[in-house]
């Protein structure tokens, strides 16, 4: 039975229930968004990334008619947490003989082709630079250009370009439009590109040959929120994850390599009973699953007084993410006399914030 030590949050969160509506990611993506970072950053899960098809395209130009370009190609899928399930992503590299300052490539269009019962199912899909976002609403929107209309970054003009297989996002105009399950992405299925100058097919694994257990999730804002140990009553964390906002405005590079920072604030108790509040912040990079928190005891404050409170180191904590509504804490605070140990943090009910999701669509319809 879980902790009461904020029950009021039962109601409160309960709201949010329904609040499908004020989701500001994509809701059809097929597979669990917190899965997923930016995909240049994916690479960590180690082996969790099996790669299944390496090969060359020939891309047509998307500036130039009747011109094309060789590409090389990397296929792979990236497993998640939750039991088969993982996310497929694409990765396009130049060759080592193209100039990328005077060279134009358009991202092909692609579509996945599978066996729906008895019928051959055929759904329009994309290549995604980022997860789960809504992107373009129509097919000419989600083109990119390779080359000299990327920026120049400080090793020269960017020769890689990694991307997540997602559904397209709806069409105002088409609200019957068919989308991808996430049962039917993590089956077996071909996926055909289109604009290339020979036709090309990759057949896609099954995420259940490639993958038999699970593994950590990235840390990132999607596991902010109130956790609890079962059966410690009366006591709780709240946890944020946030970005560092920069001074100045960042560059491309500087955008994506800011540190995260995660805030974790311990309501808990001494040896002699007593309320004891424990906070702590640690940065880490985007892509770890794990972070360790300096922990400092917060006393003799004052009420809504300007008095800064005393602060005194007590030890540390570890926090792991495993999955959306299960991080791992592992603590030593042996020097306030609590000792030392393992722990399971749990969300309360399980429910993730409004716009905010972090396990796919069909999980989250199952909690309904």
């Amino acid at each position: 039975m879980k902790t009461n030590i904020v029950s009021v949050l039962a109601f409160i969160c309960s709201l949010n229930l329904q609040a499908y509506s004020n989701f500001i990611e994509n809701p059809y993506t097929p597979y669990p968004p917190g899965c997923a970072t930016l995909p240049l950053w994916q690479g960590f899960y180690g082996d969790y990334t099996k790669e299944f098809f390496v090969g060359k395209i020939e891309l047509l130009d998307a500036t130039r008619q009747g011109y094309s370009q060789t590409v090389n190609v990397r296929a792979f899928r990236v497993g998640c947490p939750e039991e088969n399930r993982s996310v497929v992503m694409l990765e396009f590299t130049l060759p080592d003989d193209k100039d990328p300052a005077s060279t134009y490539y358009g991202i092909p269009e692609v579509s996945a082709q599978y066996d729906k019962g008895l019928l051959r199912r055929s759904d329009s899909m994309r290549l995604s630079a980022e997860p789960n976002h809504w992107g373009s609403i129509e097919p000419a929107g989600d083109m990119q250009v390779f080359g000299a209309e990327t920026r120049n970054t400080a090793e020269g003009y960017k020769r890689r370009w990694v991307f997540i297989l997602d559904n397209r996002t709806p069409r105002l105009s088409a609200p019957d439009e068919s989308y991808m399950s996430p049962a039917d992405y993590n089956q077996a299925f071909t996926l055909n590109f289109a604009s290339t100058l020979h036709p090309v097919i990759i057949e896609v694994p099954s995420t259940a040959s490639l993958f038999e257990g699970s593994w950590r999730i990235p840390l990132s804002g999607r596991l902010s929120g109130n956790w609890v140990v079962e059966g410690a009553s009366d006591q709780g964390f709240v946890i944020s994850v946030s970005e560092l906002v920069p001074d100045a405005a960042p560059t491309s590079n500087e955008l994506w390599d800011s540190p995260l920072v995660m805030f974790l604030s311990w309501y808990t108790y001494d040896v002699n009973g007593d309320l004891l509040w424990l906070t702590g912040a640690a940065q880490f990079a985007m892509g770890d699953t794990e972070v360790t928190i300096p922990i400092e005891d917060v006393s003799n404050g004052e009420f809504m007084g300007d008095k800064t409170a005393d602060r005194k180191a007590v030890g540390s904590v570890t926090i792991t993410g495993n999955n959306c509504n299960d991080l791992t804490l592992q603590y030593n605070l042996s020097d306030i006399g609590l000792g030392s140990g393992t722990k399971h943090l749990e969300r309360l009910f399980s429910l993730e914030t409004a716009g905010y999701v972090c396990r796919d669509l069909e999980a989250r319809m199952a909690t309904k």
